[in-house]
């Protein structure tokens, strides 16, 4: 049970974004300050770090998965300590990806005057939101 290794599905907004051409990028939505499209990139750049480490996290814990079924009794091999500390830091870089997406989504909220539900986490309206108003790459999946 292997994880399918997906790429991030708005790298062509990143790119728009970073070279400065948001006109085509938004649908519906008006980017008509530079705070939006500043919290828009941040947002887009930190959800793309937490999309690369649950990646990370996924294929270490499939090797470690796969490596741990054929373990002989007694102490670990080393092979196995080396992933298992490969899985502690992929969870850790995945859990300070996880902060730095909600912070920017926090800010994204704010720059864009939008209004959270009440019971829905704000890096989930976030996630509902870019969905809705950035194109996704057509290669995604």
């Amino acid at each position: 049970m292997t994880t399918k290794p997906t790429a991030f599905p708005y790298t062509t907004a990143l790119a728009l974004l970073r070279a400065g051409e948001p006109v085509e990028l938004l649908a519906g939505a008006h980017a008509d300050s530079p705070l939006r499209l500043t919290s828009l990139l941040e947002a887009l750049l930190t959800a793309e770090q937490l999309h690369a480490s649950r990646r990370q996290i996924g294929q270490v814990t499939d090797i470690l998965r796969r490596d741990q079924k054929f373990v002989r009794p007694g102490p670990p091999s080393p092979h196995l300590v080396r992933l298992r500390q490969q899985q502690a830091a992929a969870r850790q870089a995945g859990n300070q990806a996880q902060l730095a997406y909600v912070k920017a989504a926090q800010q994204l909220v704010r720059s864009w005057a939008l209004e959270v539900p009440a019971r829905l986490a704000v890096e989930t309206f976030a996630d509902q939101w870019i969905a809705q108003h950035i194109p996704m790459d057509a290669t995604s999946g």
